[in-house]
């Protein structure tokens, strides 16, 4: 890579690396086409609006909570009686984008109509469920370790069409010497086509924003049977 637009490094929150190379515009096209950008690292994001090429070498902590996160949706839509299909890795685009550029986020969801509309493309053929996926963003989209809140994600995420997105980051308060996580629910089709943090799912009636932080706790810790009953608690037990 030329050391003009050698990457910026920075650790987040949780351990994870960052690199981020910012380059003109006009040239992204060609270097998605040419350069495979997950042999560097993973969750990559090609912006091809503001030439930004971001990719990350993710921590162990960064994995639990993703994989937390996972986990609490699924258990979550299932008490709901919701369907939920997880698409990881998967990288996100418009149509009319450039081959290759989009965004991978650490968690991903169909929930609900969308999810059962996947099942029945992927049991029509694979190339159905591709089709799909091409033109149908997810209902929920999951960040683990925010390295910069004023970073374009939730705008690329919105402009995509995603309706919601959660925000995860660990968080440390030296004068108590404790780590908290924070869970940040993000609407992102809103009137005024601004972000707009709300206090519930969107995707999953009735599951709080404050509500995260302890099932996730619960599923890095292995506690499976106690998240279930939290979240029944929440979810379907009467007021």
């Amino acid at each position: 890579m030329s050391e003009t637009f050698a990457p910026q490094h920075s650790i987040g929150s949780m351990g994870s690396e960052f690199w981020r190379i910012a380059v003109p515009p006009e040239i992204i096209p060609e270097l998605a086409e040419k350069i495979d950008w997950n042999r560097y690292g993973r969750r990559v994001l090609v912006d091809a609006n503001e030439g930004i090429i971001l990719w990350m070498k993710p921590s162990g902590p960064h994995e639990d909570y993703a994989d937390a996160a996972g986990k609490t949706i699924v258990a979550a839509a299932r008490l709901l009686g919701e369907t939920a299909k997880a698409k990881l890795g998967t990288r996100w685009k418009r149509s009319s984008d450039p081959q290759n550029v989009g965004l991978e986020a650490d968690a991903s969801f169909y929930i609900g109509a969308n999810a059962e509309r996947w099942y029945r493309a992927r049991r029509e053929s694979r190339e159905a469920a591709l089709a799909f996926e091409a033109t149908t963003p997810p209902d929920l989209v999951v960040e683990i370790e925010v390295t910069n809140p004023a970073d374009r994600k939730p705008e690329l995420y919105a402009a995509l069409g995603v309706p919601e997105m959660w925000r995860v980051d660990r968080k440390y308060h030296s004068r108590v010497d404790e780590e908290e996580i924070k869970v940040e629910i993000l609407a992102l089709q809103t009137s005024s086509n601004k972000r707009q943090i709300v206090d519930e799912s969107l995707a999953l009636s009735g599951l709080k924003a404050t509500l995260l932080p302890e099932a996730f706790e619960l599923v890095v810790s292995g506690r499976y049977e106690e998240l279930e009953n939290f979240l029944k608690a929440a979810l379907v037990s009467p007021p």
